[in-house]
């Protein structure tokens, strides 16, 4: 079964449904955040009646993940709601764990906006203040982990310290907001190291993420960081562990 992770949606749900027309017949696939429900247009499951469509005539199924664009109300308190009145889209707790065939997926919701302090971000219309990520989520995944066995791939909305982009790529975005928004930096900054945290806990070798809209892909250590840009539907295949075949002329011993 094919797996993949799809880069931030930002309301554009035609444009989702055209991806999951063009991936295959059963697979399944993680949003990872910033799918832009809670907006003014979306504020109901019908936002989503589309998607939701395409995805059960192809025998799919998509998982969404909270990011900094979407109310978390929906994911803490009325996702049951919304799972009801959808059959393939499918909206889990901010912190969640299953298994698709073999491969161990963990997912954890959440994050901070740049753009907070802007005068079209309203609170409770358009920002939400309990929008970051649980600073519980660490110990969570920990326990997590303890009781399944650690995680194939870890699935966030922003990306870890050890992430690329780095922090610095938001430099100008903190130096615009510093007068009205003189906490951001730390804030965020704070944040991506609370993320590095999880990743450890989740022990995990790979971990994708959205947030900066760029394809990109960085290793740190055993680790591999997987940028997805906006509505990019990238493919995660498990990797092998199977011991290094011999090269010509040479016996292997297995134990």
């Amino acid at each position: 079964m094919a797996f993949y992770c799809i880069g931030d949606i930002h309301g554009k749900f035609p444009e989702l449904a055209q991806v999951l027309s063009e991936l295959p017949i059963g697979a399944q696939m993680v949003c990872v955040g910033d799918i832009g429900l809670g907006f003014s247009d979306s504020q109901s499951p019908e936002c989503l009646v589309e998607v939701d469509t395409v995805a059960s005539l192809r025998g799919q199924k998509v998982w969404l993940i909270r990011g900094n664009h979407d109310d978390p109300d929906i994911w803490l308190r009325r996702r049951s709601e919304w799972n009801a009145a959808l059959q393939s889209v499918r909206i889990p707790a901010d912190i969640h764990r299953m298994k698709v065939d073999n491969i161990h997926v963990m997912m954890v919701g959440g994050g901070t906006s740049l753009d907070r302090s802007h005068p079209d971000r309203v609170e409770g219309q358009t920002w939400w203040k309990n929008e970051g990520v649980s600073t519980a989520a660490p110990k969570q995944v920990e326990l997590m982990v303890e009781a399944y066995g650690r995680a194939d791939i870890l699935i966030t909305h922003a990306g870890a310290s050890e992430a690329m982009p780095s922090l610095e790529r938001d430099k100008e975005t903190f130096d615009h907001y510093a007068d009205v928004d003189p906490t951001l930096a730390a804030e965020v900054k704070a944040e991506r190291e609370l993320l590095s945290q999880i990743v450890q806990a989740s022990q995990t070798s790979t971990t994708a993420f959205g947030h900066y809209h760029v394809s990109l892909e960085s290793n740190n250590g055993p680790i591999r960081y997987r940028c997805c840009a906006e509505l990019e539907a990238w493919q995660y295949a498990k990797r092998s562990v199977l011991p290094q075949l011999p090269s010509l002329g040479e016996s292997a011993t297995f134990s």
